[in-house]
């Protein structure tokens, strides 16, 4: 069933930081520290996009290039919104394309947002 966004977007955030891992591939400790390191690893990265075409650009460039191991098929990112609460089950074909269509830079604004 779906969720209204403030049930939801915790769940987006940390699907995201059960992705990042220090440079040797190990689980960090801390919600803190996997932020702290997932930006330090887009900064670093990204400084040169993020300066060129701002910082939303870049995020979704750099989730687009699978920076971190996050759904990226469409059928995947359906049934991850569909996870989430973000849409009901059996979206109609429209909705299946509009999910598809927005994924990238909603989990741009998600990322994005654990940094403030």
């Amino acid at each position: 069933m779906k969720v209204h966004h403030t049930k939801y977007k915790p769940l987006y955030e940390e699907y995201i930081l059960d992705t990042v891992t220090d440079e040797n591939g190990n689980e960090l400790p801390t919600r803190k520290a996997k932020i702290k390191r997932l930006f330090e690893r887009f900064y670093s990265e990204k400084k040169w996009h993020i300066e060129r075409d701002g910082i939303r650009v870049a995020m979704t460039d750099w989730l687009q290039g699978l920076a971190l191991p996050i759904a990226y098929t469409n059928v995947d990112i359906v049934e991850l919104a569909i996870k989430m609460g973000s849409i009901d089950p059996e979206p109609s074909d429209k909705l299946f394309d509009q999910v598809v269509d927005n994924y990238w830079s909603f989990m741009a604004n998600i990322t994005l947002g654990l940094e403030k």
